[in-house]
């Protein structure tokens, strides 16, 4: 039995979906939380000894804008980041920085303990100290 493929129909509906995108207008909102207007912070995550390290950047964010959440293996940090530009008649040459809301979810290499966490924010890099939940030993030297 021999099946036709017809390679060529995917092509055409993934130029179709590519096509539909670059057709919508991008309306900026203010400071609106709309999906045309969200973006990811980039970040690094690191471990030393009984922490982990999370390091995200967002420049341009004050300590106010922004909300994390630590949960046993994972962390979200959200916020806004607003627009600096006090005049309507601008006329752009290049528009590349990212303004509006922003929303990072990232799952941890291990368990942390969420009550010992520690945020610090500076020179536009938002850093997590995360203390690791380690399993201590009894008496007995089992782990329980």
């Amino acid at each position: 039995m021999v099946k036709r493929i017809k390679p060529i129909s995917k092509v055409i509906r993934v130029d179709a979906e590519v096509s539909r995108i670059r057709s919508r207008k991008v309306v900026r909102l203010g400071y609106a939380a709309a999906w045309d207007l969200h973006w990811i912070p980039r970040v690094d995550i690191y471990e030393r000894g009984e922490e982990i390290f999370v390091e995200a950047e967002i420049p341009g964010v004050s300590a106010s804008e922004v909300e994390i959440t630590v949960q046993s293996n994972r962390v979200e940090i959200k916020g806004r980041k607003k627009e600096t530009f006090s005049s309507k008649r601008i006329k752009f040459l290049r528009l590349e920085r990212e303004f509006g809301t922003f929303r990072r979810l990232i799952t941890l290499p291990g368990t942390v303990v969420p009550d010992k966490a520690r945020a610090f924010l500076s020179n536009g890099v938002l850093k997590l100290c995360l203390k690791k939940y380690l399993v201590e030993e009894d008496k007995d030297g089992r782990k329980g």
